[in-house]
């Protein structure tokens, strides 16, 4: 004698003749939601940006800037992506021994929040090095300015206060603020 046993899907069928109740296919979502907020941004600094020379950084890799002229005494760091998350090094090699000056940048999303930083290059020879930390499919699109740089606010210099090494002083905004400027500046 043989014994046959039913899975629990089974189990829970409907008795015969009975129809059973059953909602909708489930459906994949492509659009937002109604009513849900929309959200763009690009980087857009106040000088002219040639769009030709935006290099398309991919994850792991290194791109680099140089330039030899004493003439230039600061350049625009530009990053951004499209919406993917933004993880970078800024690099300053000075001088004819190429003494580093490093700066971390991380973004969650490089679309809505792109980064910009004015570096100071004081008597050249000068290298800005962009290194993408990411992965491979977060590509960064990046751009460096000679010309027409942006400098930082008066109401920037103005405001700013010394803080000693090892401290923290954090600065508290309102979320409707579209963007900040950090001045940061050392004795050398």
């Amino acid at each position: 004698m043989f014994m046959l046993s039913a899975t629990p899907a089974l189990h829970m069928a409907p008795p015969v003749g009975v129809q059973a109740l059953r909602a909708t296919a489930p459906t994949m979502q492509v659009a937002a939601p109604v009513g849900a907020p929309t959200y763009s941004g690009s980087v857009v600094p106040t000088g002219p940006v040639d769009s030709e020379n935006v290099i398309l950084v991919q994850g792991g890799s290194l791109r680099t800037w140089s330039y030899r002229s004493p003439a230039v005494e600061q350049v625009q760091v530009i990053l951004s992506t499209e919406g993917r998350p933004l993880d970078a090094d800024v690099e300053l090699w000075h001088g004819p021994d190429n003494t580093p000056t490093k700066m971390r940048v991380y973004a969650e999303n490089g679309l809505l929040r792109p980064f910009s930083a004015t570096v100071e290059t004081p008597r050249g020879p000068n290298t800005i090095a962009i290194r993408n930390i990411g992965q491979i499919e977060f590509p960064i699109a990046a751009d460096v300015i000679a010309d027409n740089v942006n400098n930082p606010s008066i109401e920037c210099l103005q405001s700013s206060t010394t803080i000693q090494g090892g401290a923290l002083r954090t600065y508290p905004f309102d979320p409707s603020v579209d963007s900040v400027q950090v001045l940061l500046k050392t004795d050398g």
